[in-house]
């Protein structure tokens, strides 16, 4: 674990100029609104901390301003005497955030997981509204959080549903409470507030999931599977679609030799299957995810989303970054690749995709997700045009379905032309 001693270190290396580019706060447009920042001394006198020391607890947790004009919220977690937490607060004021949709915070951390916190008036000291902080050992982030994504909890429950109201907010916080005894760092250059219409989804970028993922550069291997899988069309069109990323490090650290026999032409069927396990349709954001505690994959797994041991888990696989936008969708990367669970039949044949398909889509349609349902039959109808199992007929039909779709506007309709390819490719097969 990174101690705030090398995190330091590391901002020293950045050199004054690179410092001054951070920190420093570029115009905020009329649609944002500076909550905190820390260019002087001045901004600390309305902060404090509140460690569980209240309750008996020994953990150590303070704040101070860095020479590059940033918060270091330090300290040491302990769980004994019932303890377990460590936290920093603004003093109650008034923020004028009437109209803001989300919050949006540019931190760098140690690896563990935050809670940033919400406070209103009138409500008791012992709650707040809380979202999830991720972060990634030495790395700054800039995290917007919906302010819809904010849930009430007191003493670590969640509280019956009381949406937040924004207006109300008069301090903002962050807990570390991950029941990881140890020393914890996180290092805070702003937290602003954007406006817009209020919206739990993430700020889209111009760039889909295969541009984000591209220039990022830690996914080649990924790409290389999705390119050899006939994907790449899926994931970059319209979607949305939620993409599990395992980095490069993660396929790494398969058996040697897997990747390169996965990438065959004849073991094409079974590389989509562990792509498609990798992928769920709609967008769905880490505190959504975390909220339902399991999603579902196109691949028909169960994928499992908790908060355990100081990280939050995808699967047997850690998250290390979460709702990176892209315009048809959003990523979270995770250190290890989620292969499918072999069923007593062996992996699913054409005709069982088809079925799968159309069990997840048919309630994602009923329940409003449009483009949703389209993005998973898309997947499947690429997947499918894969297989040799498939006749050249039907495959021809649904070639033809994809490019209709693609020119469609409509969610619904493009929903219901590859439904119909779907149909028709599953009485073939029958």
């Amino acid at each position: 674990m990174k101690t705030i001693t090398s995190l330091l270190k590391t901002s020293a290396c950045l050199g004054t100029f690179a410092l001054a580019a951070l920190f420093t706060q570029a115009p905020l447009s009329a649609a944002e609104k500076t909550v905190a920042s820390f260019e002087s001394d001045e901004p600390l006198k309305s902060w404090t901390s509140v460690n569980d020391g209240v309750m008996g607890g020994i953990s150590k947790g303070g704040f101070k301003r860095s020479e590059q004009g940033t918060l270091l919220f330090t300290g040491d977690l302990s769980l004994e005497n019932n303890g377990g937490f460590a936290s920093i607060r603004m003093k109650p004021s008034a923020l004028g955030l009437s109209g803001m949709s989300a919050l949006v915070v540019k931190a760098r951390g140690d690896g563990r997981t935050y809670w940033v916190d919400l406070r209103v008036t009138n409500q008791m000291n012992a709650s707040s509204y809380r979202a999830y902080l991720p972060t990634t050992a030495g790395e700054w982030q800039e995290t917007r959080i919906p302010f819809a994504d904010f849930k009430l909890q007191a003493f670590g429950r969640e509280l019956p549903v009381k949406p937040l109201s924004v207006a109300a907010v008069t301090s903002v916080g962050f807990t570390l409470a991950d029941k990881k005894a140890g020393p914890f760092a996180l290092e805070i250059g702003a937290v602003n507030a954007s406006g817009g219409e209020a919206s739990a989804e993430p700020v889209k970028s111009g760039n889909n999931l295969v541009e984000v993922a591209k220039a990022s550069g830690g996914f080649k291997t990924l790409l290389a599977a999705a390119t050899a899988a006939d994907l790449v069309g899926v994931l970059s069109g319209e979607g949305p679609l939620t993409v599990l990323a395992p980095t490069d490090e993660a396929f790494a650290k398969l058996p040697s030799g897997t990747v390169e026999t996965l990438l065959k032409p004849e073991n094409r069927e079974q590389l989509v299957g562990i792509l498609k396990n990798h992928v769920i349709a709609g967008r769905v954001t880490l505190a959504k995810a975390l909220e339902a505690r399991e999603a579902s994959s196109l691949q028909g797994s169960k994928i499992v989303f908790k908060f355990e041991d100081g990280r939050v888990r995808v699967g047997p696989a850690t998250l290390t970054k979460a709702d990176i936008a892209a315009s048809n969708g959003v990523i979270h990367v995770i250190d290890q690749v989620l292969i499918p669970a072999r069923t007593e039949t062996g992996a699913l044949n054409a005709a069982g995709l088809i079925e799968l398909a159309i069990e997840r889509g048919v309630p994602i349609f009923n329940h409003g997700d449009l483009a949703g349902c389209a993005a998973l039959y898309e997947v499947t109808a690429e997947a499918l045009r894969t297989l040799t199992s498939v006749p050249e007929a039907s495959r021809k039909v649904l070639a033809k379905a994809l490019q209709e779709a693609r020119l469609e506007k409509s969610p619904r309709q493009r929903a219901w032309i590859l439904r119909a390819a779907l149909d028709q490719t599953l009485a073939s097969l029958n």
